[in-house]
Protein backbone atom coordinates (compact mmCIF):
# COMPACT_ATOMS: atom_id res chain seq x y z
CA UNK A 1 0.00 0.00 0.00
CA UNK A 2 1.35 3.25 -0.93
CA UNK A 3 0.05 6.50 -0.35
CA UNK A 4 1.29 9.62 -2.14
CA UNK A 5 0.33 13.92 -1.92
CA UNK A 6 -0.23 13.97 1.45
CA UNK A 7 -2.00 17.40 2.19
CA UNK A 8 -4.84 19.60 3.66
CA UNK A 9 -7.27 18.30 6.03
CA UNK A 10 -7.13 14.50 4.72
CA UNK A 11 -3.69 12.74 5.53
CA UNK A 12 -2.57 9.25 3.65
CA UNK A 13 -2.36 7.82 7.24
CA UNK A 14 -6.27 9.01 7.69
CA UNK A 15 -7.39 7.79 4.39
CA UNK A 16 -5.35 4.61 4.72
CA UNK A 17 -7.17 4.01 8.51
CA UNK A 18 -10.55 4.40 6.35
CA UNK A 19 -9.88 2.11 4.01
CA UNK A 20 -8.71 0.08 6.91
CA UNK A 21 -12.16 0.34 8.57
CA UNK A 22 -14.51 -0.24 5.48
CA UNK A 23 -12.55 -2.75 4.09
CA UNK A 24 -12.99 -5.15 7.34
CA UNK A 25 -16.54 -3.66 8.27
CA UNK A 26 -18.24 -4.00 4.52
CA UNK A 27 -16.16 -5.95 2.12
CA UNK A 28 -15.02 -8.78 4.72
CA UNK A 29 -11.63 -8.32 4.02
CA UNK A 30 -8.20 -6.22 4.17
CA UNK A 31 -6.23 -4.02 2.08
CA UNK A 32 -3.03 -5.45 1.16
CA UNK A 33 0.32 -5.49 3.31
CA UNK A 34 2.89 -5.54 0.39
CA UNK A 35 2.14 -2.98 -2.31
CA UNK A 36 0.31 -4.37 -5.32
CA UNK A 37 3.39 -3.63 -7.98
CA UNK A 38 3.25 -0.23 -9.75
CA UNK A 39 2.20 -1.37 -13.46
CA UNK A 40 -1.34 -2.41 -11.72
CA UNK A 41 -1.92 1.21 -11.54
CA UNK A 42 -0.63 2.36 -15.26
CA UNK A 43 -3.19 0.19 -16.93
CA UNK A 44 -6.18 2.30 -17.45
CA UNK A 45 -9.35 1.89 -15.34
CA UNK A 46 -12.76 0.94 -16.05
CA UNK A 47 -14.74 1.81 -13.45
CA UNK A 48 -14.54 5.64 -11.86
CA UNK A 49 -16.83 6.12 -8.35
CA UNK A 50 -16.76 9.61 -6.94
CA UNK A 51 -18.68 11.51 -4.51
CA UNK A 52 -18.34 15.99 -4.61
CA UNK A 53 -18.32 16.79 -0.65
CA UNK A 54 -19.28 21.33 -0.63
CA UNK A 55 -19.06 23.69 2.36
CA UNK A 56 -16.37 24.62 4.55
CA UNK A 57 -14.31 22.69 2.21
CA UNK A 58 -14.79 21.59 -1.57
CA UNK A 59 -13.55 18.63 -2.85
CA UNK A 60 -14.14 15.27 -4.41
CA UNK A 61 -12.98 11.44 -3.03
CA UNK A 62 -12.50 9.57 -6.05
CA UNK A 63 -12.41 5.60 -6.22
CA UNK A 64 -10.66 3.64 -9.83
CA UNK A 65 -10.33 0.42 -10.16
CA UNK A 66 -10.59 -2.61 -13.27
CA UNK A 67 -14.27 -3.94 -13.49
CA UNK A 68 -12.88 -6.78 -12.19
CA UNK A 69 -11.57 -5.61 -9.24
CA UNK A 70 -14.92 -3.48 -8.99
CA UNK A 71 -17.13 -6.67 -9.54
CA UNK A 72 -15.12 -8.28 -6.70
CA UNK A 73 -16.03 -5.39 -4.40
CA UNK A 74 -19.88 -5.43 -5.57
CA UNK A 75 -19.43 -9.53 -4.73
CA UNK A 76 -18.62 -8.77 -1.20
CA UNK A 77 -20.88 -6.42 -0.38
CA UNK A 78 -23.84 -8.64 -1.29
CA UNK A 79 -22.32 -11.59 -0.45
CA UNK A 80 -22.50 -13.12 -3.60
CA UNK A 81 -20.46 -14.66 -5.92
CA UNK A 82 -18.27 -13.21 -8.46
CA UNK A 83 -19.41 -14.83 -11.13
CA UNK A 84 -23.17 -13.90 -10.64
CA UNK A 85 -22.10 -9.94 -10.29
CA UNK A 86 -24.38 -7.69 -12.58
CA UNK A 87 -23.49 -4.53 -14.25
CA UNK A 88 -26.03 -2.82 -12.09
CA UNK A 89 -24.01 -4.57 -9.15
CA UNK A 90 -21.11 -3.20 -9.83
CA UNK A 91 -22.27 0.54 -10.22
CA UNK A 92 -24.75 -0.02 -6.96
CA UNK A 93 -21.85 -1.32 -5.00
CA UNK A 94 -18.91 0.72 -6.17
CA UNK A 95 -21.67 4.05 -5.40
CA UNK A 96 -22.41 2.70 -1.87
CA UNK A 97 -18.81 2.23 -1.47
CA UNK A 98 -18.43 5.92 -2.02
CA UNK A 99 -20.90 7.11 0.27
CA UNK A 100 -19.20 5.26 2.95
CA UNK A 101 -15.97 6.17 2.50
CA UNK A 102 -16.81 10.01 1.12
CA UNK A 103 -18.75 10.25 4.89
CA UNK A 104 -16.00 9.36 6.54
CA UNK A 105 -13.67 11.83 4.71
CA UNK A 106 -15.83 14.47 5.36
CA UNK A 107 -15.48 13.73 9.12
CA UNK A 108 -12.25 15.04 8.80
CA UNK A 109 -12.81 18.08 7.22
CA UNK A 110 -13.65 21.66 8.25
CA UNK A 111 -17.32 22.01 8.88
CA UNK A 112 -20.25 22.59 7.56
CA UNK A 113 -20.09 20.53 4.42
CA UNK A 114 -22.64 17.87 2.41
CA UNK A 115 -21.88 14.90 0.90
CA UNK A 116 -23.43 15.02 -2.76
CA UNK A 117 -24.94 11.47 -4.32
CA UNK A 118 -22.01 9.36 -5.75
CA UNK A 119 -21.17 9.51 -9.61
CA UNK A 120 -20.19 5.78 -11.50
CA UNK A 121 -18.97 5.52 -14.54
CA UNK A 122 -18.44 2.58 -16.42
CA UNK A 123 -15.39 2.12 -19.46
CA UNK A 124 -12.28 3.43 -20.00
CA UNK A 125 -13.21 7.53 -19.65
CA UNK A 126 -10.85 10.33 -19.27
CA UNK A 127 -12.77 11.39 -16.07
CA UNK A 128 -11.58 14.47 -14.87
CA UNK A 129 -12.51 17.30 -12.13
CA UNK A 130 -11.75 20.67 -13.48
CA UNK A 131 -10.16 23.31 -11.08
CA UNK A 132 -9.42 20.16 -8.54
CA UNK A 133 -5.62 19.07 -7.68
CA UNK A 134 -5.09 15.98 -5.90
CA UNK A 135 -4.83 16.26 -2.26
CA UNK A 136 -4.13 12.58 -1.00
CA UNK A 137 -4.03 9.71 -3.03
CA UNK A 138 -3.97 6.60 -1.72
CA UNK A 139 -2.92 3.10 -4.08
CA UNK A 140 -4.21 0.01 -2.52
CA UNK A 141 -6.13 -2.73 -3.30
CA UNK A 142 -8.97 -5.58 -2.55
CA UNK A 143 -8.48 -8.84 -3.43
CA UNK A 144 -5.63 -8.80 -6.33
CA UNK A 145 -7.24 -5.81 -8.16
CA UNK A 146 -5.78 -2.34 -7.44
CA UNK A 147 -7.68 0.28 -6.32
CA UNK A 148 -6.47 3.92 -6.62
CA UNK A 149 -8.13 6.31 -3.82
CA UNK A 150 -7.74 10.15 -4.48
CA UNK A 151 -9.24 13.48 -2.95
CA UNK A 152 -9.29 16.17 -4.96
CA UNK A 153 -9.34 19.68 -3.51
CA UNK A 154 -11.31 22.12 -5.84
CA UNK A 155 -8.96 25.53 -5.52
CA UNK A 156 -10.33 28.93 -4.54
CA UNK A 157 -12.84 30.40 -6.83
CA UNK A 158 -13.49 26.92 -8.12
CA UNK A 159 -16.36 25.04 -7.80
CA UNK A 160 -17.28 21.31 -5.95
Amino acid sequence: MRAELDGGPVTADALLGIVWQVWTAYLGGTPPAEPLPAAAYVEPFDVTAAVSIAGAWNGHVVLRCRVDGAAAIAAAMLEMPTGSVRLEDIVDGAGELMNIIAGNVKSLLPQPSVVALPQVVLGEADVVWPGSTAACELRTGFAEWAVLLSVMQVEAGGTP
